[in-house]
């Protein structure tokens, strides 16, 4: 059984997020409940095929061998996914893969569409390519994000939108997309004939139902996808820079490949390559379901803290992954006023709200959230929840 009670201090390991705090809430006393890294070890069992790695003496160059390919084939057929190895492509991590999958896939001021609130490198990775971001935002209906499918093919024809970024699940909901869902989805595109890159990193982490690889549903949206995934959310490999495509459609894995062949992308670095072939396996699939019973009773404790403590703010729970979406929306009108108050009366370090959306002429949907962290030890959440009691006093009145 992993340990998720134990307390692994990460002041002087270069944690990112610890070392940034002063850089990104102005002071370095905050507790830092932002990146979506854990504050859990990582498995001991991948720890100890590194080190035993390391008890050879030569680090050199590496090639990846059938049984990295074949690790991932054998973890995505959990999944009901039919991958062969030809498919398979790696990257430096998953927004590596889809900054590289803009640039193969269009061409500068050819538009690409996205559905925020979404992971802040999905709104950023167009437009520092030159291209037009697009934007068909998701509703949010009784506490729940939906697609707007009318407005998402509005706006794909009239933009003329050459490829969508697809998180899934979705991130910084923790929302999972059911195959009703996806079968409009894929319907879209499939009419329209844009290339889909959808980012499943989170897909391991599912407690609602089952994730359903995009890619998986029909062979024609198979042809049309790129699924970018990694193991590094669950098994915290962050730091290995770890992630690989999966692009069955040979046309346009050749058009992805000359990006990545670009600036000289081959393959995995030694110890993501160890990394890998030992955390897709049955360790870790049993650690896999561990991790995500102990992180349902994070989800827990929180709902049951806001619920008791701050009934104002609405805790919208994660159905898939360890990061929750609070909307304090009933008590704050001004973004600025509340962010304030969470790092300098709460002293928190969350993610801001409005980062997962465009400033544009309609209400930020991130404006009056924050999204947390729960990927802590007990301990560590009861410090948080402390946290939140200490600003108690001083609740934003704007």
């Amino acid at each position: 059984m992993a340990d998720f009670n134990r307390v692994f201090p990460r002041e002087g390991s270069d944690a990112e997020k610890y070392e940034l705090r002063k850089t990104l809430f102005g002071r370095d006393d905050v507790l830092p409940m932002w990146v979506a890294d854990m504050d859990l070890p990582t498995p001991d069992f991948i720890m100890q095929a590194i080190k035993t790695r390391l008890e050879h003496p030569i680090l050199g160059y590496t090639h990846m061998s059938d049984s990295v390919y074949k690790c991932i084939i054998d973890w995505q057929a959990y999944h009901d996914y039919e991958v062969k190895p030809e498919h398979i492509l790696f990257t430096h991590n998953v927004a590596n893969g889809f900054f590289m999958a803009v640039q193969a896939f269009t061409k500068p001021k050819e538009a690409v569409l996205v559905m925020p609130p979404v992971y802040p490198p999905f709104l950023t990775a167009p437009e520092i390519n030159d291209r037009k971001l697009v934007t068909a935002p998701l509703v949010l209906e009784a506490g729940r994000y939906e697609i707007d499918f009318e407005a998402l093919q509005k706006k794909i024809v009239e933009n003329k939108v050459k490829l969508i970024l697809f998180c899934h699940p979705h991130n910084p909901s923790g929302r999972v997309w059911q195959q009703d869902e996806l079968e409009k989805l894929a319907k879209i595109c499939i009419e329209h004939q844009v290339v889909i890159v959808s980012d499943e990193i989170h897909s391991d982490m599912v407690f609602v139902g089952r994730h359903i690889p995009l890619a998986s549903l029909s062979d024609e949206i198979k042809q049309l996808t790129i699924t970018l995934s990694s193991p590094g959310k669950i098994f915290n490999l962050g730091g290995l820079q770890i992630g690989y495509a999966i692009i069955a459609n040979a046309k346009l894995k050749a058009a992805y490949l000359k990006v990545a062949q670009s600036v000289s992308i081959k393959e995995l670095n030694l110890f993501a390559a160890v990394a890998i072939k030992i955390a897709y396996s049955e360790k870790g699939r049993r650690y896999v379901q561990e991790l995500n019973q102990f992180l349902q009773q994070n989800i827990d404790k929180t709902e049951a803290f806001f619920q008791t403590h701050f009934p104002q703010v609405k805790v919208m729970r994660p159905e898939a992954s360890y990061l929750v979406w609070l909307d304090f929306s009933t008590m704050c009108t001004k973004h600025e006023t509340l962010k304030d108050w969470v790092v300098n009366e709460a002293k928190l370090g969350l993610n801001d709200g409005e980062s997962f959306d465009v400033k544009s002429n309609r209400p930020n949907a991130g404006s009056c959230f924050m999204r947390m962290n729960l990927a802590v030890p007990p301990r560590v959440l009861q410090q948080a929840f402390s946290h939140f009691k200490m600003g108690l006093k001083s609740l934003p009145k704007d």
